[in-house]
């Protein structure tokens, strides 16, 4: 029976961290895209203007449908994992656990990856849809490459999004867990607010270490649109490797952070807004449902 009920609480409070996530910061995601595809030199606020003057204020919500979509299984498997593993292992949640931290969120980053890189294919297509919408729906969509390419296209760019994930999570968590205890130990509890500074610190740590991965793997998904014979990113390693060479022989090193202040923005917003809601959902659920 507790075991059905973590089960249970996992899911509840992950789907609430996912909805949380998406309708929080997707607007800051939308302008990531447009300024990784784009390879202009533009700003946040130049982007954000273009967007807005050529196609109107809701397009900063094109594709926000997918991650929707997609936010019950993407959010609940990352946090069911990361709190399974930790469960499993018998981890103190109130001493300094940095290894045990870190292995979860790495466990947790590579099961999800199989949800998110979905998600973020599906988002993709639609945020870069710019003077016509070619793709009226995400369902539609997705029947629409499985009918052509079969199921395997759904999951176009799964490498790239493991390669960017394991890292992300990883670094992901220990942040989280890091700053909780920290402001834990300063005050004896938490408030919403610590939740909140430590959702942000997570957002911004996490994607130091993983943006130039998930430049990697835009461009990568994006190609999803190329005929078969026109996609240059296959191979073995579903064509990092020759991305990897591609973006620094145009951009260098700077070309792996194109888009990075958006994104940096976007994290801040997104994970804060999804563990304060994943922290907020949990307790709930101990007060009003688990007794």
């Amino acid at each position: 029976m507790d075991q059905w009920n973590d089960i249970l609480e996992d899911t509840f409070a992950g789907s609430i961290g996912g909805i949380t996530f998406v309708l929080s910061a997707h607007p800051f995601d939308t302008i990531k895209v447009r300024m990784q595809m784009f390879s202009e030199n533009t700003s946040i606020l130049k982007t954000a203007y273009k967007i807005f003057n050529q196609e109107g204020p809701f397009a900063f919500y094109k594709g926000v449908i997918s991650p929707l979509f997609f936010s019950f299984p993407v959010s609940v498997t990352l946090f069911a994992c990361y709190e399974q593993y930790m469960r499993y292992f018998q981890v103190d949640r109130y001493s300094y656990q940095l290894m045990h931290w870190g292995v979860g969120g790495a466990y947790a980053g590579f099961i999800q990856s199989f949800a998110t890189s979905p998600s973020e294919l599906f988002k993709i297509v639609f945020q870069m849809q710019i003077s016509e919408r070619t793709h009226k729906s995400v369902l539609r969509c997705i029947f629409e490459f499985v009918n052509k390419e079969g199921i395997a296209s759904v999951f176009k760019g799964v490498y790239s999004t493991i390669f960017r994930d394991i890292p992300q999570y990883t670094t992901f968590f220990i942040a989280f867990e890091s700053t909780k205890q920290y402001l834990q130990k300063e005050k004896g509890y938490l408030t919403i607010f610590d939740q909140f500074l430590a959702g942000i610190t997570a957002g911004i740590v996490c994607i130091c270490f993983s943006y130039p991965q998930d430049m990697v793997k835009t461009k990568i998904q994006y190609e999803i649109l190329e005929s078969k014979q026109n996609r240059k990113y296959q191979g073995m390693d579903g064509g990092i490797s020759k991305c990897v060479k591609e973006i620094y022989k145009a951009g260098g090193f700077k070309g792996f952070w194109q888009g990075f202040n958006s994104c940096a923005i976007y994290y801040m917003v997104a994970s804060s807004a999804q563990l304060v809601g994943y922290e907020q959902s949990r307790i709930f659920w101990d007060t009003y449902i688990k007794h």
